[in-house]
């Protein structure tokens, strides 16, 4: 119904292979209700995305968007936009997936956009040695809680000595400090963890070339982010990878400032009940529970917990050997947990047992394989480990999803058989072992394959992409029979659906056996900081009335229970005199958790607070800003000449009223000096002695008319250049656009640096008494009246020198 208004409504999910699945799916309904349908995809041109976002519908992920959005906003043309509309903007309608994933967890850091500036890459590889000869507790004291770490008075003096300058504050002869480098360095050191935090991204030699950062909700790496100041370089550098530049932020947003510009926002999830009161809060969104179709079967068994962590793995592998994990007609195990390490750790120790386990971590390549993995997670003996099972987006079926398996099996076929090119089919994901499918294939369903993939030969020739391909799969397996469908299609759904029939015997008894050995059992490694994400993990059991179990083997070692438990849990240690091995299931134990992870939600959440209100005051100025810049870019060049010359009278007026006391007297040679900087063009048509013994009014109105007649001069000498050279007029008015629309970035650009400094700077001033928020907007507004002028002065002086 959105749709139809003719503004384009958006479906936002959490990665593009979702996107895709779920375009390819639903946008059959939306099609055959008569609605257009587009789809972004992180590897397109902003051709390609411009035409996917003129759709009425538009699948979409959170991230491709807000980049969108930001990019477009540096755009030096209209041509170069992409959102509807031309001018970067959005509004309308919108449904979010995963919308507590999305909303919420990723909310607390913003999307940004960086140039990339020369590094000092000595500085870095200097201060990373410095920070591994400074000691914890001696030259710094380390904050788990809010992940930062603070030089001591021992601190700053020794590594000032090491380094031979007076302060670490001191702005050397590059223009900056040392502080910062070292504080990276250090936080670097102490607060970051490969594979945890950050994964090393290699290219295809093997070769380092940067790190990622993993989103700790989702186990994923965020593509294309990165941490802000110098942090990713630091981290870089401790990884030995040659830094040779370093980033400047250019466009900033946060989620909660991008999806409010909808006019109507919704979303869907499973686990948003502990946060609705947040959800409304900050997006005018009021929760409301629906109820499940069936009954829940799932047992959610009591934690259990552990003194060490190598214990509590080693009675979860016990637990997965004790149902029959990795054996014919055992229960399927879905292990979660928090990092890459851990679950290569657990593999490792599964494969002690004899028992092969799937693999789903961080690595942004494993994405398009989730449905094939998950596809088989719910067959009896399965064994999968996963880095956080949120926002996965696939329900795992008992005893196996035979319709995706079939569709692999096609899919794999049809690329052997070269219904695509070599090119092509590397952007496909691997085909799976032969031993994935549930069973081989007879004579008869092979010659059905070599048949469609003949007939599919025949209609595309050689030049049938991948997406295409998957496009065809798409209506083959999902959709319903139509009278007009071509031979093609007709030939690879009757193949689709006997490779589903002959997996599905296998698949149907073995669903049987799984649920009467009790359904899947989900298994957790650690209490996540949010208890929605162990809901989401808990749910992957127990899905459509299944039967199912879950239960989390925790540890007295882990992160949360370090950082936040403190001595009350230590307590309850000595006052069971637990052994290593002994497991602790005592009421007590559980409200220690509880009580722990509430404490932990409760600081994210007023963490996510303060963002939102400091983020208020700059996203008003960003709106601000965002706003006059459309303006200007959508311009016409007429409209641009006459504004720059509004800039120019405007200018002339500050410099002349700077250069007047409080009698009214004009130091006339301090203006001229100024003009000439300014308008140098124009300085050969007035001398000092012209402005001597005039008051402001005069010398503001002689000086502008001189200005104005010198810019209409050279205005109509470049017009007559452009027009014999076969362009239009008003060329001026096209220069203007450009600078002014440059001048402006560098501006905002700057400006982001400024706000960040002062956010830093205000937060110390609680300890003075004084509210940082308050102190925050009264200083932010200060800079940014000076910002509206500083950019007017720069486009002004680009423009008549370069005139």
């Amino acid at each position: 119904a959105n749709a139809l208004t003719g503004t384009t409504s958006f479906v936002i999910t959490v990665n593009d292979y979702l996107a895709k699945r779920d375009m390819e799916k639903m946008g059959q309904v939306h099609k055959f209700l008569g609605l257009s349908v587009g789809l972004i995809q992180s590897g397109m041109t902003e051709e390609e995305r411009r035409v996917a976002y003129q759709n009425d519908v538009v699948y979409v992920t959170n991230s491709e968007l807000g980049f969108d959005f930001l990019r477009d906003h540096l755009a030096l043309t209209p041509d170069q936009t992409v959102l509807p509309g031309g001018g970067g903007e959005f509004g309308g309608f919108c449904v979010v997936d995963e919308a507590d994933s999305v909303l919420i967890d990723e909310a607390r850091t913003p999307l940004i956009i960086s140039k990339q500036v020369p590094a000092p890459a000595t500085k870095y590889e200097t201060a990373k040695q410095l920070a591994e000869a400074l000691k914890p507790d001696i030259h710094y004291t380390i904050d788990l809680k809010n992940k930062a770490c603070t030089l001591t008075e021992i601190g700053y003096r020794d590594a000032q000595k090491a380094l031979g300058i007076d302060s670490l504050f001191e702005i050397g002869a590059d223009g900056e400090a040392w502080a910062p480098y070292i504080a990276n360095a250090v936080n670097a050191k102490e607060l970051f963890n490969k594979d945890v935090e950050y994964a090393v991204l290699t290219d295809e030699n093997g070769e380092k070339t940067g790190v990622g950062i993993i989103d700790s909700f989702t186990g994923r790496v965020l593509d294309g982010r990165r941490w802000s100041d110098g942090l990713h370089q630091s981290i870089e550098t401790v990884e030995g990878i040659k830094v040779s530049e370093q980033s400047q932020v250019i466009a900033k947003v946060t989620y909660q400032a991008l999806f409010r510009q909808f006019t109507r926002l919704s979303g869907m999830t499973g686990t948003a009940m502990t946060d609705a009161e947040e959800l409304e809060l900050t997006y005018g969104l009021k929760v409301i529970p629906v109820p499940t179709a069936l009954p829940v079967a799932r047992r959610d068994y009591p934690d259990v917990a552990f003194k060490t962590r190598a214990a509590a793995d080693n009675a979860m592998v016990q637990e997965i050997v004790n149902v029959g994990g990795g054996q014919d007609g055992g229960r399927p195990c879905l292990i979660g947990t928090t990092s890459v390490a851990q679950s290569e750790s657990i593999v490792e120790r599964l494969k002690e047992e004899g028992i092969e386990a799937e693999l789903l971590n961080a690595s942004p390549k494993n994405a398009p394989r989730e449905s094939e993995i998950v596809a088989q997670a719910g067959r009896s003996g399965v064994v999968t480990v996963a880095t956080n099972m949120a926002g996965r987006g696939t329900d795992i079926l008992l005893g196996g999803c035979s319709r995706t398996m079939s569709r692999i099996k096609t899919r794999d076929f049809l690329v052997a058989d070269g219904v695509v090119s070599s090119d092509e089919a590397k952007k496909l994901p691997p085909p799976p072992q032969e031993e994935y499918f549930p069973c081989p294939l007879d004579d008869d369903t092979l010659f059905m394959l070599k048949d469609a993939s003949a007939s599919i030969k025949k209609e595309f020739g050689s030049d049938l992409t991948a997406i295409q391909l998957e496009e065809i799969l798409t209506v083959a397996t999902d959709t319903t029979e139509a009278e007009d469908d071509p031979e093609y299609i007709v030939k690879l759904r009757d193949v689709a659906e006997a490779v589903k029939d002959a997996y599905s015997e296998v698949t149907s008894k073995e669903k049987e056996l799984v649920q009467q050995g009790g359904g899947l059992y989900v298994m957790g490694t650690n209490r996540h900081e949010s208890s929605r994400i162990d809901d989401q993990l808990r749910g992957r059991s127990g899905r459509q009335g299944d039967p199912g179990t879950s239960r989390f083997f925790l540890s007295f070692e882990d992160d949360m229970f370090v950082i936040f438990g403190g001595d009350q849990l230590q307590n309850i240690l000595k006052a069971f005199r637990v052994s290593e091995d002994m497991p602790v299931e005592a009421p007590q134990v559980s409200e220690a958790l509880d009580k722990v992870q509430g404490v932990v939600e409760e600081k994210y959440r007023e963490i996510r607070g303060e963002i939102f209100k400091f983020d208020e005051v700059l996203n008003g100025q960003r709106n601000v800003i965002y706003s006059r810049r459309r303006d200007i870019l959508l311009a016409s060049d007429e409209e641009s000449q006459k504004m720059m010359a509004k800039y120019n009278l405007e200018t002339v007026s500050d410099i002349v009223k700077a250069q007047t006391d409080g009698s009214g007297s004009v130091d006339s040679a301090k203006v001229t000096e100024k003009i000439g900087q300014f308008f140098p063009q124009a300085a050969q048509f007035f001398d000092e002695k012209a402005l001597s013994g005039k008051d402001q009014g005069s010398v503001t109105a002689y000086l502008s008319a001189v200005i104005e007649e010198v810019f209409n001069a050279k205005a109509a000498e470049l017009d007559k250049v452009a027009v014999a050279s076969g362009k239009g007029a008003n060329s001026i008015g096209r220069s203007a656009r450009y600078i002014t629309l440059v001048t402006m970035d560098n501006a905002w650009s700057d400006q982001l640096q400024a706000m960040e400094n002062l956010k830093e700077s205000v937060v110390l001033r609680q300890f003075q008494g004084l509210d940082p928020l308050k102190e925050y907007e009264g200083e932010a507004f200060e800079i940014f009246k000076n910002l509206e002028n500083t950019m007017r002065f720069n486009a002004i002086f680009s423009l008549w020198q370069s005139l």
